[in-house]
């Protein structure tokens, strides 16, 4: 992560102990400004999200604009 390498950060933390190495990976992530999920649903959504946005221009919209 220190060397840039990372653009995203999978962690599902498991076993008996997860807390700590938890806290060192979300804090070297943070530090390093890399996005973190630690679920994988939450990986999955975001990849999903990526996905629809490739290949398509974003389109940004007042929130009024949805209510017209």
């Amino acid at each position: 992560m220190k060397n840039k390498d990372m653009a995203l950060v999978i962690n599902t933390p498991s076993g008996k102990n997860p807390r700590e190495d938890e806290v060192k990976i979300r804090t070297a992530a943070m530090q390093n400004r890399i996005p973190i999920m630690t679920t994988l649903r939450g990986a999955d959504a975001a990849l999903r999200a990526i996905k629809s946005l490739q290949g398509s221009e974003v389109q940004v919209r007042a929130l009024q604009e949805y209510h017209a």
